[in-house]
Order: structure tokens, then sequence, then C-alpha cells
């Protein structure tokens, strides 16, 4: 049998000292109250509740940090999977200080490539540009690599497709610097007409010649096109 605990309070009639074994105070003779099982059951109830009632509102806030957590990246997700659009034309504004004047022009890349024999070997892309200046306004082929073959008299024949279009041919002529990466389409009238078709349009072919390698197809996403 194990040692029974014994406990000593003061007595409430005289302050004595008393154990909470003994039915009486050894000096007044006053009766000590003793604690029924019954309240014990209850105070020992009510002592577990407050104890889970600790537990539970130590353990609780980590949860809504963990959803808030799960919320925020689930927002960061659907932001980064939004797709960027992506820009057809550059822009360009050149200023001539000295004369007063500006030239505004716009320009487009082919989204293939050509290849060619040495030197221009390694990929050549077409540039389209259309310009505007004091001296109107321009339609401009550039190829990156490579040389075309265009008449300095009669000028050249090169074909342009818009969207499923019909072919239509179309006249250039190359600089006044006889540059043969570079040409100009010759009439001002047919030159509004193909911007005007650039404007109502989402892809471009266009077929120049060039020297020793015969016709190339480049291929352009005009969409969003704008006139400089």
């Amino acid at each position: 049998m194990g040692e029974m605990i014994m406990t000593i309070k003061p007595c409430k009639e005289c302050g004595a000292p008393v154990s909470d074994k003994a039915d009486a105070c050894p000096m007044c003779g006053a009766k000590v109250k003793k604690m029924g099982i019954f309240l014990k059951i209850i105070l020992w109830f009510f002592g577990i509740m407050i104890f889970f009632a600790v537990v539970g509102k130590i353990a609780g806030p980590s949860k809504p940090e963990k959803v808030a957590s799960s919320q925020e990246t689930t927002q960061d997700a659907s932001v980064t999977s939004e797709p960027t659009k992506k820009e057809n034309w550059i822009n360009h504004v050149s200023k001539d200080e000295m004369r007063g004047t500006e030239t505004r022009a716009t320009r487009t890349i082919s989204t293939n490539e050509a290849d060619f024999e040495f030197p221009y070997n390694g990929g050549s892309n077409l540039v389209l540009t259309v310009r505007k200046g004091n001296g109107g306004t321009d339609l401009i082929l550039n190829i990156t690599k490579g040389q075309f073959i265009c008449s300095s008299f009669d000028g050249c024949k090169v074909n342009f497709k818009f969207d499923s279009g019909k072919i239509q041919t179309v006249t250039m002529v190359g600089s006044d610097t006889h540059d043969t990466d570079i040409l100009f389409v010759e009439s001002e009238k047919t030159t509004k007409m193909l911007i005007q078709k650039l404007k109502e349009s989402k892809k471009l072919i266009i077929e120049p010649s060039f020297f020793q390698e015969g016709t190339k197809q480049f291929t352009f996403d005009v969409e969003g096109f704008q006139e400089p």
C-alpha cells in the first residue's frame, strides 16, 4: 500500500494547522469540511475542459496561415500563366535638328529565315519598313544578309500576298546609292495600297529574287500595324 499524502491547511476558526485527514481542529475543535467525491469529479471535469481549450488555442492559428499561403500561391500562378502579347512592329523616330524635320518609321521582321550560300550563310531575315518623312511615305525591304537582283533602269518585280488573297506583283527599285540589300516600292499609289492592306491583314508573304539564289519566300505577322 503506497504512502498517503497529507495536506496541512489553517483552521478557518482559530488559524491553527489542521490536517485534511482530521475530522476536527485539535486546538478549537471546529469541524473540518471535506470535499465530496461528486464535487471532486465536477472540478476534475472542468479542469480537463480548460486544458483542451488552452491547447486548441495554441495549435489553432497555424491553419489560417497555411490556407492564406495556398491562396497567394494560386493567385501568383494565375498571374504568371497569363500569356504576354508579342508586339509585331517596332516604331522609331529620328529628328534632324538642323532642318527641324522629323522622320517616323515602323518595321517588322520575317518570322522565317532563308539559307544562302557563303558568304551570306547562317540564315537571313527580310525586314519590312514603312517610313514617313518630308519626302513622302516609303515602303522598304531590307535583307539582313544577301543581295537582291534588281535592274537600275527597269527595277524588279516582287510578289506580295496578304492573308489568303491573290498574289500581287509589285514593281520595286534600288536605292540612289545602289545598295544591293535594299528595295523601295516604286509607285506612290502602290505604296498607299500596300499600307491599306497592312492595316486590314494579319499575315503577309513576300517573294523577292536574290543574286545566285533565285526567289525566296518570307512570312510576316503584320497584325497590329499602325501607320507612322
